[in-house]
């Protein structure tokens, strides 16, 4: 009885993973898998979505397909772009996902959440925020590539070697529903027929609250990750700019529970090379001020930075995340209360490794 009642179960099994199990196959010649969606503003309860597909012609050159479509749901724009295609749409092959500035001041949440559930979607999916509508600069070819792939190309070459920190759908899920920090993306802007990384998009939870100057771009990487091959823009005088080139920094964060209320201080250190802009040759002299002249201006940029987000009570840097790692009892709703009062102390440490020539 006991070996019938093992193989009923061990048939039982089987069933249900062929009977119920089973996925549906899709034949590639028979779907369209789009590479990039955007989202924008209609009104307070209608979306439009734009998806962009590749069309691969017989001369291997590549153009582009767009759907769009709105509706009260992205799920429901999806059905409706899959009425006007002659294939299914899938999004198994998603590069990017675009939302404008307009949509983003009224919360994406919704949005990420339905990408989230998405078991097709890759959470390493680069999210982006538009200057303006998604459509507009979804509708457009750059480059010799497919549009989704040009612009997951641009926003990755940006976080490797560029100002943007390398972020994702996964790392915007974990800010997003992190109650101590909040997220950002990078935004997208067009210039003339190209378009390029404009800055950083921040947000307050789901919603978009300002862009980052540009002048704090490098300090705020510089404390979130380690920059590798950075570059820095040093003003010495009016109208007067030289480039720290090959930047590697790495950064600490130290906190002091000062009666119930942290301080923080954040040391960070920067290894770059002077690069030629005109005149004359640098001496051990010049070389002191202007590492010293850059602690300075990166140190007053960090904290003109961080005490923007505290007036606006965002925290993109997670400081909240490191001191609740260092502090015992920690409370988070204690902390919220406290963090616009919060003292934050960057102290800067530069060495130029190489020297060019400079004015």
């Amino acid at each position: 009885m006991m070996k019938k009642a093992k193989a009923a179960a061990v048939i039982l099994i089987l069933f249900c993973a062929f009977g119920f199990g089973r996925v549906p196959k899709l034949i590639l010649d028979d779907i369209n898998m789009e590479s990039a969606v955007g989202y924008d503003y209609v009104n307070k309860y209608i979306i439009k979505a734009t998806s962009v597909l590749p069309i691969y012609k017989p001369d291997k050159s590549v153009g582009n397909e767009t759907f769009t479509a709105s509706d009260e749901l992205s799920k429901e724009t999806l059905k409706k772009i899959n009425m006007a295609s002659s294939r299914q749409m899938v999004n198994g092959k998603l590069e990017v996902a675009l939302y404008s500035k307009e949509l983003a001041k009224q919360g994406i949440g919704d949005l990420i959440d339905t990408l989230q559930r998405d078991p097709s979607i890759s959470e390493r999916l680069f999210l982006a925020v538009t200057d303006e509508e998604a459509e507009r600069i979804l509708s457009k070819r750059y480059g010799d590539r497919d549009t989704g792939i040009y612009l997951s190309m641009l926003i990755e070459q940006n976080m490797d070697v560029g100002l943007v920190p390398t972020y994702n759908l996964h790392q915007f899920l974990n800010t997003y529903y992190s109650k101590l920090s909040d997220p950002f993306l990078p935004l997208i802007g067009q210039k003339g027929k190209d378009i390029h990384i404009k800055g950083i998009a921040l947000f307050k939870g789901d919603r978009y609250v300002k862009s980052l100057r540009q002048d704090h771009q490098f300090i705020f990487k510089a404390l979130l990750q380690k920059v590798k091959q950075g570059t820095y823009k040093l003003r010495l005088r009016k109208h007067h700019f030289i480039a720290i080139e090959n930047i590697h920094t790495k950064h600490n964060f130290h906190v002091e529970n000062k009666k119930n209320k942290p301080e923080i201080t954040i040391q960070l250190k920067v290894n770059g090379i002077i690069r030629e802009t005109r005149g004359k040759k640098t001496n051990k002299k010049a070389v002191e001020h202007i590492k010293k002249l850059m602690e300075k201006q990166l140190e007053t940029q960090g904290t003109e930075m961080i005490r923007s987000f505290q007036k606006l009570h965002i925290d993109p840097l997670g400081l909240g995340t490191q001191v609740r790692s260092r502090v015992r009892n920690f409370q988070d709703q204690k902390w919220l209360n406290q963090y616009p009062h919060i003292k934050v102390n960057l102290k800067a440490h530069v060495d130029i490794l190489e020297k060019g020539v400079v004015d």
